[in-house]
């Protein structure tokens, strides 16, 4: 019998990828969307379309109950629906923890889940590791941004209540096709600057968004429950060997620049009153320098391992599918 998955956040990049999957792999696949979500990567014809608002109850509980009525409860729930920058911090409150909060209160009260949550989370809810430590699912969680720390909490909330089976993925820095906030760094590489805030030797991890969602679903479909799995591609690197590994796929050189940190906090300050003033998040804000200046994002991925994933991108080939998608859509030269 085809089985049920809603994955909230569908029209997104991760979202949108991890709906391709669950349609290879034989799932009756609802994505939930808002009504002005754009579809552009949506466009299977087997996909039933939900318009979600996470912020009101009684709607959603309404369309939830709908489907179900129609089609039988969900055997999964992915919850890739957040935010990852606001110019308002109380924002990622009431979107990656109220909404979750809300999500997870209809499946329960409705029973309209029958085998496992899966909530998409962050390696920003841990925070950076201790010394050159490398961060595994059993660490002591000290998330430094307020997007960490929303995700913590609701990381939290679902270990809180009591007979809901739920996964925590934990991904590392993602990226791949359809991606934009990875490209700034391939930009300024190929404009002959190489950028460092801090040390040229900070901890670094990445996944390709297709090794992803391949991690979400061998999760979701293992045995595993109530627990957290972070993701990366298994390997650690030096911001200095991003940077080789760019401007190798890139094909040029650069110019090595370490800006002091006082500049850095100056030129966020002022990116933030320019993004203020346009109304829209600027990718260099002070929330997002406090990651770049932290000396260690190195993950491990035991959890995952022991199910027996293996990604099929390092970050020298994921890099080189990325770039090509970027230069097919006019972003790179």
């Amino acid at each position: 019998m085809q089985k049920n998955v809603l994955i909230t956040g569908a029209s997104g990049f991760i979202g949108s990828f991890l709906v391709e999957e669950a349609i290879r792999k034989g799932y009756r696949v609802f994505a939930g969307i808002r009504a002005s979500s754009s579809r552009q990567y949506l466009s299977d014809p087997s996909i039933h379309f939900l318009e979600l608002d996470l912020m009101d109850s009684v709607a959603m509980q309404q369309t939830l109950q709908q489907t179900a009525e129609k089609y039988g409860a969900f055997d999964y729930v992915i919850h890739a629906a957040g935010i990852t920058k606001s110019l308002h911090l109380s924002e990622f409150y009431d979107v990656n923890v109220a909404s979750t909060q809300r999500l997870v209160n209809i499946l329960q009260q409705q029973q309209l889940l029958k085998e496992k949550f899966v909530f998409i989370s962050s390696l920003a809810s841990y925070g950076p590791g201790v010394g050159n430590d490398p961060i595994t699912a059993l660490s002591v969680p000290n998330p430094i941004t307020a997007y960490g720390r929303s995700k913590r909490e609701a990381e939290n909330l679902l270990y809180q209540t009591t007979d809901f089976p739920f996964l925590v993925i934990n991904p590392t820095a993602v990226y791949g096709p359809r991606d934009k906030d990875f490209l700034f760094v391939l930009q300024a590489v190929q404009q002959k600057l190489e950028l460092y805030v801090g040390s040229r030797e900070q901890l670094l991890s990445f996944v390709h968004v297709a090794d992803l969602v391949k991690a979400v679903f061998l999760s979701m479909e293992s045995a595993h429950t109530r627990r957290n799995v972070l993701v990366s591609d298994l390997a650690n690197y030096t911001t200095a060997e991003m940077n080789r590994i760019i401007k190798q796929q890139l094909g040029v050189s650069a110019i090595a620049v370490t800006v002091p940190t006082w500049i850095a906090v100056f030129a966020a300050v002022l990116s933030e009153a320019v993004g203020n003033l346009r109304g829209k998040v600027p990718l260099l804000n002070r929330e997002r320098l406090k990651e770049f200046r932290a000396s260690n994002w190195a993950a491990t991925c035991t959890e995952l391992e022991n199910l027996g994933y293996r990604p099929a991108h390092t970050l020298d080939s994921g890099l080189a599918d990325t770039i090509a998608w970027y230069r097919g859509k006019g972003l790179l030269k």
